[in-house]
């Protein structure tokens, strides 16, 4: 079991000098699971850490077309519902693990292993530092999310994700909520909620407060697989709150103008927008910089990643009181407003509080304030602390 030691960072990089991540994509591409893995890895790096970097999202052609001939028709036959598909199945653990295991013995120098994922880890393979980080786990994607029971083979792969959890050295939840219920459900795992962080490729400038002040441009980030339920809230109150105020522009980033039926003029969609691509990556920070607010009204989720991160270019935002950003926040903020999207007037009225704020400098310098230490820098010497 790894205990917290009070040793000082330059300490740790005299001891820790070489780690290896895995995780599901290339974490040397900002694109690769909103940016997480990236800035991970990027920032072990800047603290002079080798880094060993091991994609096991490749799965092989072969395996995944036998799934999904043979053995997903049978699942989806008991379980019409089923969230269990190649990812979660018995095949890609072990052709995971094999991945991991030749890596363990590849790297056999590191100092550690770390998974972004509580699905896949290195425990059972190595002696030296097991560590698992990700938002939350399979089981608590059921109770949050879907509130209904795990199916059979939902089942399965919760059972493997609970080994991994168990037996870790080290376990991250990303939430407050979820290291609590963690701790109730693994009452012998070593878990720590160490804060959240920013996934931000650019530093903002608090001179963009002037731009904001003279915006009305309310920005909406979010796919539409997700948050498509808020992006739907927002376009019906197009049309009253363009008549409160006329030089209104809606701007969508995550959904494209074929996702809705209508589109009023002053609504323009841009995709999902790569942070890999600079152009995508200067005109997203572009639109959060001009935003007079961000918003999302979701229900049970407000989309807290890019949230966090336009709070940090000094957003005012509204957001859905969902568990997760009261536990980091508080109930009563002063960056914005929470508005639950069962009274659409409600968000009208947040809007207007917003655009006719007297002192809307404070409000976002009150924004950037709340997340401003979010960093990656931060986040990571606290991690190393565990470890060492």
């Amino acid at each position: 079991m790894i205990e917290r030691t009070e040793k000082s960072t330059r300490d740790l990089k005299n001891e820790i000098k070489e780690i290896t991540v895995f995780t599901n994509g290339d974490s040397s591409l900002l694109s690769t699971w909103s940016n997480v893995p990236y800035f991970f890895t990027e920032t072990l790096i800047e603290k002079g850490i080798k880094v060993n970097r091991v994609d096991i999202g490749e799965s092989s052609k072969y395996l995944v077309g036998i799934f999904k001939r043979l053995i997903s028709p049978m699942v989806l036959f008991f379980c019409k519902k089923t969230t269990y598909n190649y990812f979660r199945s018995f095949i890609h653990y072990i052709e995971v693990r094999r991945v991991i295991s030749k890596s363990v013995k590849k790297y056999a120098d590191s100092d550690a292993f770390i998974s972004l994922t509580f699905s896949f880890s290195a425990v059972g393979l190595t002696k030296k530092p097991v560590v698992i980080f990700s938002d939350w786990t399979y089981d608590y994607f059921f109770e949050y999310f879907h509130n209904r029971l795990p199916d059979f083979f939902e089942k399965t792969s919760i059972n493997r994700e609970n080994r991994q959890i168990k037996k870790a050295s080290l376990v991250l939840p990303l939430f407050p909520s979820v290291e609590k219920k963690m701790k109730i459900r693994y009452p012998g795992a070593n878990i720590h909620y160490l804060g959240n962080v920013l996934n931000a490729a650019k530093e903002p400038s608090p001179d963009v407060i002037k731009i904001k002040e003279k915006s009305q441009n309310i920005l909406f980030i979010g796919r539409k697989s997700g948050y498509f339920e808020g992006a739907k809230q927002l376009l019906i109150l197009g049309e009253e709150l363009k008549l409160k105020f006329p030089d209104l522009s809606i701007q969508i980033i995550g959904m494209e103008n074929s996702d809705f039926d209508y589109l009023p003029d002053f609504v323009q969609c841009y995709g999902y927008l790569d942070k890999q691509n600079p152009e995508q990556n200067s005109l997203y920070y572009k639109l959060l910089e001009e935003a007079r607010l961000v918003i999302n009204t979701t229900p049970q989720w407000g989309a807290f990643s890019s949230m966090i991160e336009s709070m940090y270019f000094y957003n005012p935002v509204i957001t859905t009181p969902y568990k997760e950003f009261i536990e980091t926040f508080g109930s009563d903020i002063t960056f914005g407003y929470y508005s639950d999207g069962q009274q659409l007037e409600d968000i009208v009225v947040k809007i207007e509080l917003i655009f006719k704020e007297s002192d809307y400098k404070t409000m976002c310098m009150s924004a950037h304030s709340a997340v401003e230490n979010f960093t990656w820098s931060n986040y990571i010497d606290k991690v190393l602390q565990l470890i060492g």
